[in-house]
């Protein structure tokens, strides 16, 4: 059965919609956008907007979802690796990649951090929780460690976490200063050589 000549532009919308949200809940954080800045940037009325996505909650879960359900694809390929000097570099490599073809993600993660409210929450039991259960299962060792290698362990992914995300968002203040683009491969292959540096 061919498909109906709405359903593309039904679907072809709920992209756009999609599209705008991401943009504008990335510059201005969940609690700075609403349902009418993201009619207005998509060119279409508030109903249309909820024929695809009942309220705005919905809405910036779907638009966290098209983001971090790849990105988290990527982290469970990644540790399912067996562990390795190449392995660690090759998931840095990924990691920065991937924030660099999607910059948002970076900044929807950062505001959803300082917002502390109901986004961090969405985030956590979403994505990181799960994501971070299935590391410990795969690596049953890792529970078993003291809290001194814990404490240690966690200052690393954290460590490396602030540096790839903050390349990302503190690219346009670093890109006016120094006059360089951060999404260039030259300038991504100097910042993978500086983190994957002995």
């Amino acid at each position: 059965m061919l498909p109906s000549m709405g359903e593309p532009t039904q679907k072809a919308t709920a992209e756009r919609i999609l599209d705008a949200a991401e943009a504008l809940f990335a510059k201005r954080g969940y609690d700075g956008t609403s349902l009418a800045d993201v009619t207005d940037r998509v060119g279409i009325r508030g109903p249309s907007l909820y024929n695809h996505f009942k309220n705005k909650r919905e809405l910036y879960t779907a638009m966290l979802a098209r983001r971090l359900d790849p990105f988290f694809e990527l982290l469970d390929n990644l540790v399912a690796t067996p562990p390795s000097a190449a392995r660690s570099q090759d998931s840095l490599e990924s990691m920065l990649r991937h924030h660099v073809a999607h910059p948002n993600l970076a900044r929807l993660i950062q505001h959803a951090a300082l917002a502390e409210g109901d986004q961090l929450e969405l985030l956590i039991e979403r994505w990181y929780r799960p994501f971070f259960e299935r590391v410990g299962k795969l690596f049953p060792e890792l529970t078993s460690v003291s809290d001194a290698q814990a404490a240690d362990a966690a200052a690393v992914i954290m460590g490396f976490n602030n540096m790839i995300l903050g390349y990302v968002t503190l690219a346009p203040l670093h890109g006016r200063l120094l006059d360089l683009d951060f999404s260039k491969e030259r300038t991504v292959e100097s910042y993978l050589r500086f983190l994957t540096k002995p």
